[in-house]
């Protein structure tokens, strides 16, 4: 087994130590562990970083292979249209595991890619990711701002050569510097990964599985392909586990909340029968009044009936009396008509 089989075989073995959403680079992690430690640069630059998924692999794979490499992530951690727009969420979880793991040789540039380039000098960069905006204008623009600063020999890598949609122009690009530039290879899973070489590479850097003429592009393709399916149905594993634990999570709190629930409706339960009990208890005490009171009503109406009866009697006597005492005013006057009484009175048969 030759030298370049036996390092295309350990590329199998690596395990990168993050894996994060999206997951449109995961399956080109075992590839850029690769190609550094074949290719070995001195500096390595990515011009659009996200949420680290590349910059990290090719920074393990440096230290793993023992490397000097000095690598620099550039990016604004403000997203764009194709990356989406976001906060400082995304920065501050790529920048503690960069202070955790890499700090001692990588460093993270929060600003533009234009704005970058006046940190490096001419023909000092051997290692090229581009990966920012997307469209063809703005990709075209990156790599020309960038030539001047690569090495002889240098390496580019274009992301997203296989995408045509939502405004993509990596492919058109790609297309034209293949022409431009003959020594270069194309993955096409993951959303397309573009490899070139740049034609003034000495002798010594040249890379043969570059070459227009290699024989193996398609396995090579194919093999990285094969390996980087399995780190895309890793991290695929790794959010199913997680969204696992949080549903679990979510149903523990929510079994929670339904005892407390379930605490809470017993409680109001025994608070209802409570008051259920006091309404019947207050209900039964207005029945009976209501019923004392249709009672005392009744005994009211008969005393006052009586009452009404006695009244009746007494304004008939003092009618009567009245007429007594008429008929003995007349009397007074008339003494003929009380000796006439007299005589009726007198005369009555004695019962």
């Amino acid at each position: 087994m030759s030298g370049f089989e036996n390092e295309l075989l350990k590329a199998a073995n690596f395990s990168p130590l993050s894996l994060q959403l999206p997951d449109a680079w995961c399956g080109h992690l075992p590839f850029a562990a690769w190609l550094i430690k074949s290719f070995k640069p001195k500096t390595f630059v990515e011009l659009g970083t996200h949420t680290g998924n590349s910059f990290f692999a090719f920074c393990q794979a440096a230290i793993e292979s023992q490397l000097a490499t000095k690598c620099y992530a550039v990016d604004t951690w403000q997203g764009d249209e194709h990356a989406g727009v976001y906060g400082d969420e995304i920065f501050h979880q790529v920048s503690t595991h960069h202070q955790e793991h890499y700090s001692g040789f990588a460093r993270l540039m929060r600003m533009t890619f234009d704005e970058a380039t006046s940190y490096f000098s001419d023909a000092s960069i051997d290692l090229l990711h581009i990966d920012g905006l997307h469209t063809y204008e703005a990709v075209k623009h990156d790599f020309e701002n960038w030539l001047p600063k690569l090495a002889p020999g240098s390496i580019v890598l274009f992301h997203d050569t296989n995408v045509r949609e939502r405004d993509f122009g990596v492919w058109k690009l790609w297309a034209e510097l293949q022409s431009a530039y003959p020594n270069n290879l194309e993955f096409t899973h993951s959303n397309g990964l573009g490899v070139l070489q740049l034609n003034n590479a000495p002798e010594g850097k040249r890379l043969s599985w570059l070459g227009p003429d290699y024989q193996g592009r398609r396995q090579l393709a194919d093999y990285f392909s094969a390996l980087g399916a399995k780190q895309v149905d890793r991290l695929s594993l790794e959010q199913q586990k997680i969204q696992t634990a949080y549903f679990r999570q979510s149903a523990a709190e929510l079994e929670q909340q339904l005892t407390t629930v379930h605490q809470t409706i017993s409680e109001k339960d025994a608070y209802l029968k409570t008051l259920e009990d006091a309404f019947r208890a207050k209900s039964q005490y207005l029945s009976e009044l209501e019923q004392r009171f249709h009672k005392l009503e009744a005994e009211a109406r008969e005393a006052i009936q009586a009452k009404s009866n006695q009244l009746l009697e007494l304004e008939s006597t003092l009618r009567q009396q009245a007429d007594n005492l008429e008929q003995l005013k007349r009397e007074i006057k008339n003494p003929l008509l009380l000796i006439k009484r007299k005589i009726v009175q007198s005369l009555a048969p004695k019962s």
